[in-house]
């Protein structure tokens, strides 16, 4: 069964949700992990442009288990695992580490409505916190997603902006809009995973 491992993953927050049709309840887990060439090649996902601050990723998986596995051997015994309905809302934001320096941030969400979900992944915030963790994600097929578009800081200034508006009849407002620029070339299309695509190492 094909799978997605995302390295240095670690829950952000987890939203409980009750859904009153079907008189279930589900968790929304939320994640950040490491944005690794690996994982781009297996989701199709292009290199960030330069000055991006952050940009919504094609991508919906129906997910049927997860593997959340502490780093460090000691840390190991609070492993958790679950089924799952899906993962899926892939985003990518640029952070600032230290003082002058940025890395990508890959966030995402699964989906699961195992009964006691919410209890276990509150002893293993307990225990680990913001511990970061190999996430092994196993899923069965892919929805076709379109591209979505990166953001970047504004490019022109407030006067260039006035005198575009005046040329496309828009509306001034006072501020410069954000430049966009794709994830892959437009003529890109999304594919289901191939069956032999296997495992993905970061």
């Amino acid at each position: 069964m094909p799978k997605l491992i995302f390295r240095a993953a670690l829950i952000r927050f987890v939203d409980l949700r009750y859904d009153d049709k079907s008189k279930t309840k589900y968790v929304k887990i939320n994640f950040t992990a490491a944005f690794s060439e690996p994982v781009r090649e297996a989701m199709e996902w292009g290199e960030p442009p330069a000055g991006f601050a952050s940009a919504k990723l094609d991508g919906d998986y129906v997910a049927n288990h997860f593997v959340l596995a502490p780093d460090g051997k000691e840390l190991r015994p609070h492993e958790i695992q679950m089924d799952a309905s899906g993962i899926s809302a892939f985003e990518v934001h640029r952070v600032k580490v230290g003082e002058d320096s940025h890395e990508n941030e890959l966030r995402f969400q699964i989906v699961t409505s195992l009964a006691g979900a919410a209890a276990q992944i509150e002893a293993y915030l307990e225990a680990i916190g913001k511990g970061t963790a190999q996430l092994r994600v196993n899923y069965e097929q892919q929805s076709e997603m379109p591209l979505e578009e990166y953001k970047q800081e504004p490019l022109i200034s407030k006067e260039q902006v006035h005198d575009t508006s005046e040329e496309t009849d828009e509306p001034e407002t006072g501020e410069a809009p954000l430049a966009q620029a794709t994830v892959m070339g437009g003529t890109h299309q999304r594919r289901k995973p191939r069956a032999d695509r296997g495992t993905v190492n970061p």
